[in-house]
């Protein structure tokens, strides 16, 4: 192969990466720059700017390019992973008409200004018990908040798309977006991978249409080369092809070995979540879809805390002034610096437990829910308070694994780690010992910028399917075993954290 490298590009929440790989999976160059996540204000929103995430897309770029001894023309290919659920309108020229709505834009569509569905819609969910549930995603889907707030915006608008498939058009000149990066309130049908049919509940739920919507290809097929005006604005190679790839999720989970018999994944990002791959179509919780896999005739079997790490990053904000200040003196993050502190704090933290569900959810974890901290004693600390928040999200996906093993009958006997959170021995060694399980780690801390990889590598025939790139370009680094001296501990613990959100649910709802 002449051109054997492949430029993977993965906007985040947090930051913007341009990551060079070889065939093998090793990367080469990598340039990642913090971007500002979104503009927000007293009333939920969280809006940016899509010519800034383009912009910093393009500056990445730029910099890599200026840093790497690989040459333009050395690139074969370049994909695109993001983070999910973030929307905008296009007019009919491809140009922004709206900001771009972050995954974490909190504003609802009011409840009465929702247009009616039809009568036999309305009592088909009242009678399997989804009545509920309808009016909250309803209430959560962005279109609908712009077609009360903005409704002749949204009808002007040419097509309704994601963050991916805006920058994914930029790059390419060309209206296309990844089967594999359909993750949002938009009227997809995962079952079968495409655009719901014309008489789907889906089109009355939500205030657009058929033709707003994006023309889908399925990950790891090549959409063209970049673009001449994107070339000229990054240094790539005119000749450069274009691979689709998939949202962030979907590129980290194949990347770790989302189909692999026996293995579980865990991302530990912003929002922490768990998933198995599976050959069917099924629901782990009744009407809680399961989410395109990058592999053709594969689904992700998802459970997502939306707040993942996020929440130590918060927690941080509100109460660790003076780590940061101390991380600063010793030249180290706050998260690797209160990661060695909370070693000090025996494991259970004395009884103090939270329930991570910060954030509501159509299905997980409900309209009503809110997080919970419980058994505070005059002894406990910040430190105590840090590790009973990863402790929580541990317990939470441990339930979550749980239900996962016993509703597709798949036993998990091992657990690959991604995410910041995977960076941290303390915190694999937390996940080993509350999971019960071993938990590994890969070779690359950019399992997203990976997958993506991968589906160029297969786009231009490096490899003949994303299975068999998977087993080339993926190597595990590290293994962690459970360790029996904190055993019982966490579980009798992990038993009264699996009560806490139902036996306050009926609160939650009163303070709704």
């Amino acid at each position: 192969m002449d051109k054997p490298y492949f430029l993977a590009l993965d906007y985040g929440t947090q930051s913007v990466r341009a990551i060079i790989f070889d065939k093998n999976g090793n990367i080469h160059t990598k340039v990642q720059s913090k971007v500002e996540p979104f503009i927000a204000n007293s009333n939920g929103a969280a809006e940016q700017l899509p010519e800034y995430c383009y912009q910093q897309l393009v500056n990445v770029i730029k910099q890599l390019l200026l840093e790497t001894e690989i040459l333009p023309k050395q690139i074969a290919c370049l994909s695109i992973t993001t983070q999910r659920a973030c929307t905008l309108l296009l007019d009919k020229k491809q140009q922004p008409i709206s900001p771009l709505y972050m995954w974490s834009d909190t504003r609802l569509a009011t409840q009465e200004n929702l247009k009616p569905m039809s009568w036999y819609f309305q009592f088909t969910f009242r009678v399997i018990g989804f009545h509920d549930r309808i009016k909250f995603l309803r209430q959560t889907a962005k279109v609908n908040y712009l077609a009360e707030h903005q409704g002749e915006l949204l009808k002007s608008a040419d097509k309704v798309v994601l963050l991916s498939g805006f920058l994914l058009s930029r790059i390419t000149g060309k209206l296309t977006d990844s089967v594999a990066s359909q993750v949002a309130y938009l009227p997809f049908e995962y079952k079968d991978l495409t655009w719901a049919n014309k008489h789907s509940w889906r089109w009355q739920a939500l205030e657009c249409t058929f033709n707003q919507m994006m023309p889908l290809t399925p990950a790891a097929k090549l959409v063209g080369d970049v673009s001449e005006q994107f070339a000229k604005e990054t240094g790539l190679d005119v000749q450069t092809k274009v691979a689709t790839a998939g949202a962030d999720k979907a590129c980290e989970m194949f990347a770790t070995g989302s189909g692999e018999e026996g293995v579980a994944n865990i991302s530990l990002g912003s929002a922490a979540s768990i998933s198995i791959g599976l050959e069917t179509y099924q629901e782990t919780i009744r009407f809680m879809p399961s989410f395109p896999s990058l592999a053709e005739g594969q689904y992700m079997n998802e459970i997502q805390l939306e707040r993942g790490f996020w929440l130590l990053t918060w927690l941080i904000e509100q109460f660790g002034d003076e780590d940061v200040r101390k991380a600063a003196e010793l030249n180290v993050g706050v998260e690797e610096y209160i990661c060695s502190k909370i070693q000090e704090i025996e494991p259970g933290c004395s009884g103090l437990l939270l329930s991570p569900t910060w954030s509501q959810g159509v299905i997980f974890p409900g309209p009503e829910a809110r997080g919970s901290i419980i058994g505070f004693t005059p002894k406990h600390t910040r430190y105590h308070l840090y590790r009973a928040a990863i402790e929580g999200i541990l317990f939470t996906l441990k339930a979550a694994l749980m239900r996962l093993e016993k509703k597709h009958k798949y036993p998990v006997q091992l657990v690959r780690i991604s995410g910041g959170g995977s960076q941290s021995e303390q915190v694999l060694q937390m996940a080993a010992d509350i999971l019960e399980k071993p938990v590994e780690v890969i070779t690359t801390p950019e399992a997203s910028a990976l997958g993506a990889a991968m589906c160029s590598a297969v786009a231009t025939k490096c490899y003949p399917d994303l299975f068999s790139a998977r087993k080339v370009m993926m190597k595990v680094s590290k293994r962690y075993l459970p360790q029996s001296e904190h055993n019982k501990t966490y579980q009798c613990l992990f038993r009264s954290h699996a009560k806490i959100y139902n036996n306050l649910k009926s609160i939650f709802k009163t303070l709704s």
